[in-house]
């Protein structure tokens, strides 16, 4: 070929006598090197359209969805690539062993590209890996797309110093060398990529943050669902469907509220007080005894309180006759009674968690009494609905026990009559 080459268009070129003969045989080898340029780029086309083809028919011959992930990244794509360099490479070793010349910065440049062929094709690869780990761990929250991120950047760093070598020619040493005494820098420049890296091993390591947790932040405006962690950030959907971006790093430098263990017992605690009008709690007299007798929830535990304050008094030979000598009950503390009871046998309460009704320091907006509970459910649609059913019902029967809620007078209530 080169002969003929040599026979044709050096010789038309030499016989025009436009240029030296120097400058004729440095026009020929550019010919000679487009031409192998043009080639390579046809090459590239036609490879791709082959490649594509090719791997379209594999992902849909076989059941492995591998392949599929493989075509869907475009990894048939980015291997046609190594057709045209192939074949760009040993036609640049033939042009330069046929006329003895030295085309170092091409055989140069083509290793270069071999190198970032492969760098791309392995990118493919960790991104196949990462797509399939979360499927295969869908519901975990597990992710390691910060990992496959780090390793990118890692390797993107040893592929620029590679290049690099091989298009100036230095040293591997040197680049070393310049790379130590720039370590100052460098980390300042990946100050967040570094810290993101160590933050993500500690966040998927000790299952600290995981995608799908409901998170809070107040810090940085997140209270919402983690919806992507990567190298640097993580990504929270607030419950008003705004976006959050957080540096990974603050996740394990920063207070974190997570409900993942919340959701994974299955119940949600309940922690909500009413406000009593102090001025109606009163001892109770035998008429609101003998109406709260006839509550289901509370018949057994009148009677044994009845009989525990009688022995009581009767041993302490207290004068009974005085309402506030000895023991009595109170219309407070009944209801408090009848509210525990009326929680322990809801179907929407687990009786397994703790469970209280309590009277917490009086203030001027009268004696908060805090149910401290927990739901049988995490859900968050269900515990409102099952909280608002609770406190509907202490609202709609407190006025059997003769008590009032508390609530500041409205404008009205302060007119005269």
């Amino acid at each position: 070929m080169f002969d003929f080459l040599d026979r044709t268009l050096l010789k038309w070129l030499t016989n025009t006598n436009v240029a030296s003969q120097k400058t004729t045989y440095i026009i020929y080898y550019a010919i000679l090197i487009i031409a192998v340029l043009g080639i390579s780029f046809l090459l590239l086309v036609i490879s791709k359209k082959l490649f594509k083809r090719w791997g379209k028919k594999l992902a849909d011959r076989t059941s492995n969805t591998f392949d599929d992930e493989l075509y869907s990244n475009n990894f048939f794509t980015k291997l046609s690539l190594l057709i045209p360099l192939t074949f760009c490479d040993k036609l640049i070793k033939l042009i330069s062993s046929h006329y003895s010349i030295t085309l170092g910065f091409f055989n140069a440049l083509i290793k270069a590209l071999y190198v970032i062929a492969f760098l791309l094709l392995i990118f493919t690869l960790l991104d196949v890996w990462n797509y399939r780990y979360k499927n295969k761990n869908f519901g975990s929250g597990r992710s390691i797309t910060n990992i496959v991120q780090a390793i990118k950047i890692f390797l993107s760093i040893i592929c620029f110093f590679i290049v690099l070598s091989l298009l100036f020619k230095i040293k591997t040493s040197k680049i070393l060398t310049a790379l130590g005494a720039s370590s100052a820098v460098l980390m300042l420049v990946f100050k967040d990529t570094i810290l993101g890296f160590v933050a993500g091993i500690q966040l998927a390591f000790n299952k600290m943050v995981l995608v799908g947790d409901w998170i809070v932040m107040p810090s940085h405006g997140a209270d919402g669902i983690v919806i992507e962690i990567s190298l640097i950030t993580v990504k929270v959907q607030n419950w008003n469907k705004t976006v959050t971006t957080i540096p990974t790093y603050s996740m394990i430098s920063e207070s974190v509220t997570n409900y993942r263990y919340m959701r994974e017992s299955g119940t949600r605690m309940i922690t909500r007080s009413v406000y009593i009008d102090a001025s109606t709690v009163k001892f109770c007299d035998e008429e609101l005894m003998e109406r709260l007798k006839k509550v289901d929830y509370i018949k057994k535990y009148l009677d044994d309180k009845a009989t525990e304050i009688s022995s009581y008094n009767s041993d302490c030979h207290t004068d009974t006759s005085v309402v506030i000598n000895g023991r009595r009950q109170t219309n407070l503390g009944i209801f408090r009674a009848y509210i525990f009871y009326y929680l322990k046998n809801s179907p929407h309460i687990d009786n397994n968690s703790d469970l209280l009704v309590r009277q917490k320091q009086s203030t001027n907006y009268g004696i908060p009494l805090e149910i401290y509970a927990y739901t049988s459910t995490s859900s968050f649609i269900p515990y409102e609905n099952i909280q608002s059913d609770i406190f509907d019902h202490i609202f709609a029967s407190i006025e059997y026990f003769d008590l009032k809620i508390f609530q500041s007078p409205a404008g009205k209530d302060l007119l005269h009559p």
